[in-house]
């Protein structure tokens, strides 16, 4: 593989991370839907199930890690079934909630703190399993990170990525319009102590585009209070062409195990009218590390 370098357009997504999650990891913990939904959760418990049974060994001798893990969505739930879990995160504050979660539960885990690219390269462990969930959108460079992930993997080694919007320009209208009321409905009711300041950040970047074009997109964008949101989730308003990443990740060696496409959406409802225009939205991801 060839070596790893960051660009300073990875290093500026990547600190826009660290710092947006530092002010909203409470608020996140406490209403994200892929953290909070139950029929999300049980949708997630059931995945787990299937590849920890894949991986073919007492959980006891498995080692997973949870990269990009914030306050332990998965790492808990792999813990629960007893696997030896490690997970990092670039916020601390994240980090400081999954903690707080294991000393409830009796939990002594390994934890990193730092960007997810640094802490693959300085890592020696090789493990069974590595899960990004919802996290590759937050990645400026998603093979290379998943690149290293891959070394990073004992052969026969399972990847699963889970939670990540495919490409927005192939959705029908209909289905971009009930995202945006999704996204509006969510904030009234779940993050309401947000939806001022989330209407505010709307307007002022709408104004931006407006009065300061440019065809640079957030390429252009400098770090601060106002782009702290849309650079951390860095390919959520367009995307990500999971077509053209698993072609990426099979020349990096991985077979794929599943690539799934389906119908997302915070509330069912939205879930459902969604799939009436058969659009997938989302899409999870199974590789696994070629026995060489």
């Amino acid at each position: 593989m060839e070596a790893w370098t960051q660009s300073e357009q990875y290093q500026k997504v990547a600190e826009a991370n660290r710092e947006y999650y530092a002010k909203t990891a409470q608020l996140y913990d406490a209403s994200e839907t892929c953290v909070t939904n139950a029929q999300i959760q049980q949708q997630l418990e059931n995945d787990l199930d299937q590849i920890v049974a894949l991986l073919n060994y007492p959980s006891q001798q498995l080692h997973a890690l949870d990269a990009c893990g914030g306050t332990g969505n998965v790492a808990l739930k792999l813990l629960r079934r007893g696997l030896n879990v490690t997970i990092s995160d670039i916020s601390e504050t994240q980090l400081a909630i999954f903690q707080q979660k294991c000393a409830a539960e009796n939990f002594n885990v390994e934890t990193l703190k730092g960007e997810i690219a640094t802490l693959l390269i300085g890592d020696a462990n090789h493990y069974d399993l590595i899960v990004f969930s919802s996290a590759l959108h937050h990645l400026e460079n998603i093979s290379g990170v998943l690149s290293l992930a891959f070394e990073r993997l004992k052969p026969g080694g399972l990847l699963f990525t889970v939670f990540d919007p495919t490409i927005t320009s192939n959705h029908h209208k209909v289905t971009k319009l009930v995202l945006s009321c999704d996204y509006l409905l969510f904030k009234v009711l779940d993050q309401t102590s947000d939806l001022p300041f989330a209407v505010a950040r709307r307007l002022r970047r709408t104004m931006e585009k407006i009065f300061h074009p440019t065809s640079q997109g957030k390429q252009a964008l400098q770090l601060n209070e106002e782009t702290l949101g849309v650079l951390a989730e860095y390919h959520v308003d367009r995307g990500i062409d999971d077509f053209a990443l698993v072609e990426q990740l099979k020349q990096i060696g991985f077979e794929v195990v599943w690539h799934l496409r389906f119908p997302g959406g915070r509330y069912r409802l939205t879930r459902w009218i969604v799939g009436l225009f058969k659009d997938a939205t989302q899409f999870k991801l199974l590789l696994r590390k070629l026995d060489r």
